[in-house]
Formats: structure tokens, C-alpha cells, sequence
């Protein structure tokens, strides 16, 4: 009897999970998700007491701090070896933790930052580019001998290669494409940031 329980729960989550990475948690009815598995929506109540409970169910706060962990380790690799081959495992042991998370929580992660009306995650984007800025400003110079660039200049031009690093990801995660296609692809995409982000450092 329990197993059939978590079994219906686990449907309503998926059903969950696909209809707010369709129509965002604000959009999203709870009919919606109850008609995408066949059930009533009182059936749903039997498991979540509301939207907001069954949402931080498949999409929660410590999936956001994880992304959060792993990309900042990610910049630190980058700033600190700049290509050292003694460290190259170090790095691909990250790139492939990060192709992990991009193929087992894709929607979750457009969820976050795209379709967050109404939930913890409103700001969320803005969060992520402004600790990527702090954890790269230990490493921004006073000069560089490839662009003459001052402080103030140089904290726009990071929050703007921030912000497309980040429409990147989200931008891959919105296609439909195999799990192989999209690692070829984060792996191509990991190389042009590593190279951008190297190119700041001289």
C-alpha cells in the first residue's frame, strides 16, 4: 500500500515538474497538473496541502545552493590554474559534475531562473551573477596587457559575460535534445568560457 502511495506521489511530481517548466509556478493550476496524470485535483491534496508545498517539492531551495556550489568551484579551478595540467582532472571532474546536474535537473534550473514568479527564486538570477562578480573579483588586476580597463569598467564587463554564461546554460536546457547531444555541447561551451575567462586574466 505505501509503495502504491509513493508511486501517485512521484506521478503528481512529474506531472508537477512539467507543467510549471511550461507555464511557471504563477501560470500553473493545480488542475493543470492533476488533468496531466488523470486524477482529480482533490487526489493531489492527499499528498501537498498547496501549489507552493508541491513546488518546493520538485524544485527546491537546495537544488539552487548546490548550482550555486558547483559553479563557483568551477570559476575558483578556472582563475587559479589558468590551463596548469597538474589540475586538468580537478577541472573535468567539475565540467562532468556539472554536465550531471544539467541533465538530471534541466527543467528544475529554467524553473529557477525563468519561470520563478511568485516563489523564493523571484531574484534568483541576479543572486548568481553577483556571487559569480565576488568570487571572480579576487582575481581581477590592476592592469592587463591585453585591454586598457579600469576597476568600475571591468565589474560591467563581468556582470554582463555573467549574464550570458548563464543564458547560455539556460539557453541549451530549453532545447530538446539527447542527454550525449547536450554534454558535447556543455563541453564545447565550458571550452569558450574557460578561454574568455583566461583572456581577463593576461
Amino acid at each position: 500500500m505505501q509503495s502504491k502511495k509513493d508511486e501517485v506521489k512521484q506521478e503528481i511530481e512529474s506531472a508537477a515538474l512539467k507543467v510549471f517548466f511550461q507555464k511557471g509556478f504563477s501560470d500553473a493550476k493545480m488542475n493543470d497538473i492533476a488533468d496531466e496524470i488523470q486524477i482529480s485535483v482533490g487526489n493531489i491534496y492527499t499528498y501537498f496541502k498547496n501549489k507552493k508545498e508541491l513546488f518546493y517539492s520538485v524544485v527546491p531551495p537546495s537544488l539552487v545552493d548546490y548550482l550555486k556550489n558547483v559553479l563557483v568551484e568551477n570559476i575558483r579551478i578556472d582563475n587559479q590554474t589558468f590551463f596548469d595540467d597538474v589540475n586538468n582532472e580537478k577541472k573535468s571532474a567539475i565540467v562532468q559534475e556539472q554536465i550531471t546536474i544539467l541533465t538530471q535537473y534541466s527543467r528544475q534550473i529554467v524553473i529557477i531562473f525563468e519561470k520563478n514568479k511568485g516563489t523564493v527564486y523571484s531574484n534568483a538570477k541576479n543572486e548568481l551573477i553577483d556571487l559569480m562578480i565576488e568570487t571572480k573579483r579576487p582575481y581581477i588586476k590592476d592592469h592587463y596587457k591585453r585591454y586598457e580597463i579600469g576597476t568600475e569598467e571591468n565589474m560591467i564587463l563581468l556582470k554582463i559575460i555573467a549574464n550570458n554564461v548563464i543564458n547560455m546554460i539556460l539557453d541549451l536546457l530549453k532545447h530538446e535534445m539527447s542527454a550525449d547531444s547536450r554534454k558535447r555541447i556543455f563541453e564545447a561551451l565550458s571550452l569558450y568560457w574557460l578561454y574568455g575567462l583566461k583572456s581577463l586574466n593576461e
